[in-house]
């Protein structure tokens, strides 16, 4: 487990921030080395100069059992965050320990311990957290499996999640006549437009809650607008983030904001939900695997964030999302449980050897 944990160590050290590309690549070149070091295929491909890694221990791009991590990361909220803190009680803190760089050597070694007899092939997405376009890119190219997919990045006591909310993020902007804030009669205020219109849709829109939250979400996320405090700007813009769960309910959702608000409203990125079955001979397998291992039954759970899953629908094969023992995504108490790894690597090495008996 040692060496394991090194790489983990390693990797959180370079960094690899999602704008970061020669940081993510270092990543996807030390994982790279490491695998092949130990016997495992790898090929990597290359999309707007970014690389993305395939491994697997068996030739071709259609393993039984195909895995999913991505290797790059939300900034950290302070420096110290990319320096790994082992700790007495067994937690793991650091920027990418749980989400995702954590599952990506969880995965590395699962390749590497493989039985010779099974299938494993795995997906090094670089770009998740801004989009993902690097794991649809490898869709695209034929990477796919023959019987399960399983996207490592998310924990929830050991329950295996089928679906996920479609994200739409839009951008208002509002547009006026600046100049100098001494005569704010003599000008069109665009802040106070922006603000006004914003204000008009939320009064209209419902958000969830945490007792009830599988509806519709919306977040204000970004606002911009002026240079200089005495200086009325042109133009002021702001980005919303929604979380959806039907498809087509993103298109409706950005007509409503174009009537209500009265600005202009340009799509900035969108993904569609991912409702996957639960009936699936494979998704069972992977359910009593992970009892036997775990000693937990895991349940069938939905979330509300998004995953590289989105990518991997036009496959038309069973998908799950799961991961190692996490906590604090994108907080400043990112943390991951260092025996998890161990735990769900043996998990998946469990999976691929009943994969692989009952074809």
């Amino acid at each position: 487990m040692k060496e394991y944990l090194n790489l983990l160590d390693e990797l959180i050290r370079l960094r690899p921030t999602s704008e970061n590309i020669p940081a993510v690549n270092r990543v996807a070149e030390t994982i790279r080395k490491f695998l092949e070091g130990r016997g495992v295929h790898c090929t990597m491909e290359e999309l707007n100069g970014r690389k993305v890694l395939y491994a697997s221990n068996v030739p071709g791009k259609t393993p039984d059992l195909l895995l999913n991590a991505h290797i790059d990361v939300v900034p950290a909220a302070y420096e110290s965050q990319y320096e790994p803190d082992f700790r007495d009680d067994g937690w793991l803190y650091a920027r990418g320990s749980n989400d995702c760089l954590g599952n990506a050597v969880c995965i590395v070694k699962s390749l590497c311990e493989a039985d010779p007899k099974v299938s494993i092939g795995a997906i090094f997405t670089s770009n998740e957290e801004i989009g993902g376009e690097t794991t649809g890119h490898m869709v695209k190219l034929g990477y796919q499996a023959k019987r399960l997919i399983v996207v490592m990045d998310h924990w929830n006591n050991y329950n295996i999640c089928c679906t996920q909310k479609g994200v739409l993020v839009v951008k208002l902007t509002a547009y006026g006549k600046g100049g100098h804030s001494s005569t704010p009669w003599a000008f069109d205020n665009p802040i106070d437009k922006l603000m006004d219109g914003y204000l008009k849709f939320r009064q209209i829109w419902k958000n969830p809650t945490k007792e009830d939250p599988w509806h519709a979400s919306m977040a204000a996320t970004v606002i911009s607008g002026g240079l200089v405090a005495n200086q009325i700007p042109d133009s002021a813009e702001m980005r919303l983030n929604f979380r959806f769960l039907e498809p087509g309910e993103n298109e409706r959702i950005m007509q409503r904001l174009r009537e209500v608000t009265g600005l202009e409203v340009t799509l900035v990125e969108t993904c569609p939900p991912v409702t996957v079955s639960t009936d699936a001979p494979e998704l069972k397998i992977l359910a009593d695997t992970v009892e036997e291992i775990a000693g937990v039954r895991p349940g069938f759970d939905r979330m509300n964030g998004a995953t590289d899953a989105r990518w991997f629908t036009s496959i038309g094969k069973p998908i799950a999302i799961m991961g190692i023992q996490g906590e604090g995504a994108h907080a400043k108490i990112e943390r991951c449980k260092v025996d998890s790894i161990d735990e769900f690597s043996r998990i998946i090495k469990a999976v691929s050897r009943k994969l692989s008996a009952v074809k």
